[in-house]
């Protein structure tokens, strides 16, 4: 099962960063990821606004490299580096082309083959210092 649960995970990160034409295949109806900001719908409707509304228009170049993946009944926590061209205004922050290369991990819960639910940290005050140098 762990393996499995990893696979997903995976699939998740290639699927946001492609297109997400076939997220509803990895995504629970009433998932919920508790970093986004409040007003996105639960479900892949929540996760395709996330990342074409807010992520997509901001930032370029976007590519997460997975660091590795440890898993564990349920739960799955992923360490990532998310690399992107800063290229339009975010967080009122008017956009200067500068890279962002920010670690952070990401926890899933599974249920049912799906991801049900999500958590993730990272440094906001380092995200913040890249984009404003």
């Amino acid at each position: 099962m762990s393996e499995e649960n990893k696979s997903l995970v995976r699939s998740y990160y290639d699927e946001v960063m492609g297109g997400l034409d076939s997220v509803d295949a990895l995504i629970a109806d009433d998932f919920v990821d508790h970093h986004f900001p409040p007003d996105m719908p639960p479900g892949p409707a929540g996760v395709r606004k996330f990342f074409l509304e807010l992520v997509g228009p901001s930032f370029s170049d976007i590519v997460i490299d997975i660091d590795f993946l440890l898993a564990e009944g349920d739960k799955v926590d992923c360490h990532f580096t998310f690399r992107a061209t800063h290229s339009a205004d975010f967080a009122d922050v008017i956009a200067k082309g500068n890279k962002i290369a920010l670690p952070a991990i990401s926890t899933f819960r599974i249920e049912e083959g799906k991801l049900a639910e999500a958590w993730e940290i990272f440094d906001s005050a380092e995200f913040m210092r890249q984009l404003e140098a």
